[in-house]
């Protein structure tokens, strides 16, 4: 009995490092769990695909930028596994941070949709797949860029489908816009968010885009005291889906300054537009007499025309018109006009 004892008394010190070596690392015969590791946001888990049931921890490094993604909480192997983390509400971009994959078999159909910034796109059937099983809670906020109000869209050409979240400082300077509701990608997305109605100038605010294709033609507007410009084929584009505030009431009347024309109206001929221009203005440039180029001051050719006063402003209506060949110079109510040749477009002032 005593050299039996003896005997498993030695056995036992012997396989008490392998007990013990298992017991630390997780080992059980069918464990799920592995090392964690680092990895960037252009890797993706195809490297485990058929090994279903197995778990894996990863550290995503934060300031991010986001690679592609099929699928919605299951995703094809091939998905940058840091972009469908942040798509999952597990991390954000910016402070990254460690998630935990199951890998699953393939699926016969990946649904697509857009969350916290990331649009991850539909694909039919595929060999491999992954979810998540941890990470950060709750979900991060969606990314917010802020931007000055010349900042466009045009560094985001072809992510079609990819939304983006910014916020317009206050107190801008308007820029150039060409479109409505669908805007080309290098107008000026404050500005173009004040033409959609969705932020003021004052206050600035909270505005998402998508980027959408180029169009084969722009549109130009007047809206909320901005024009925007018409134009041809252009490469990209993008439209808004929502706003830091309400869209204020479609306003009968747009309030302009002294300074304003109508040149991005150029082209919509029998166009009417209604303008309230201040009161106490500084009278600017014109050209023409009744029928007025279309870069003539809109408030200023309305004193010329006998509409309003400088001193009190008003409300006035006019209709676009086709260029004309002269425009004859005339002083009337103390503006005078300018003569000038042909031209491209004009505007005559309905009463």
């Amino acid at each position: 009995m005593n050299l039996l004892q003896n005997l498993s008394f030695y056995i036992v010190l012997l396989l008490l490092p392998i007990i013990t070596s298992s017991q630390v690392l997780g080992f059980n015969g069918n464990s799920k769990n592995t090392a964690q590791n680092a990895i960037t946001w252009g890797t993706n888990a195809t490297s485990l695909r058929g090994q279903n049931g197995q778990r894996a921890t990863y550290t995503c490094p934060g300031g991010g930028s986001f690679g592609r993604v099929w699928g919605t909480d299951v995703y094809t192997d091939d998905s940058s596994i840091c972009t469908a983390a942040v798509h999952a509400g597990r991390i954000n971009a910016q402070a990254g941070g460690a998630v935990t994959i199951e890998i699953r078999a393939g699926q016969s159909q990946y649904n697509g949709s857009t969350r916290y910034g990331v649009t991850s796109a539909n694909y039919g059937a595929w060999q491999g797949s992954y979810i998540f099983v941890s990470g950060q809670s709750p979900p991060p906020p969606l990314d917010i860029v802020t931007i000055n109000w010349d900042a466009n869209a045009t560094s985001l050409r072809g992510q079609n489908g990819r939304r983006f979240t910014y916020a317009c400082t206050g107190n801008g300077r308007i820029g150039r816009v060409w479109g409505t509701d669908v805007y080309t990608d290098d107008s000026s997305i404050c500005t173009a968010a004040l033409h959609a109605g969705l932020i003021s100038a004052q206050s600035g605010g909270k505005i998402t885009i998508e980027i959408r294709a180029g169009q084969s033609q722009y549109t130009g507007t007047t809206r909320y005291g901005v024009t925007s410009a018409n134009y041809g084929a252009w490469q990209g584009s993008y439209v808004f889906l929502g706003g830091s505030q309400p869209p204020p009431p479609p306003p009968g009347i747009v309030t302009i300054n002294w300074a304003t024309n109508v040149t991005g109206l150029r082209g919509q001929i029998g166009k009417r537009v209604t303008y309230r221009c201040p009161g106490n203005g500084s009278l600017a440039s014109i050209w023409g007499t009744d029928v007025y180029t279309d870069d003539s001051s809109v408030c200023t050719a309305a004193v010329h025309a006998g509409l309003i006063s400088p001193q009190s402003g008003g409300a006035v209506t006019l209709e676009m018109r086709a260029g004309q060949s002269q425009y004859g110079a005339t002083t009337r109510n103390g503006v005078s006009s300018t003569g000038y040749g042909a031209w491209h477009g004009s505007y005559v002032f309905i009463r």
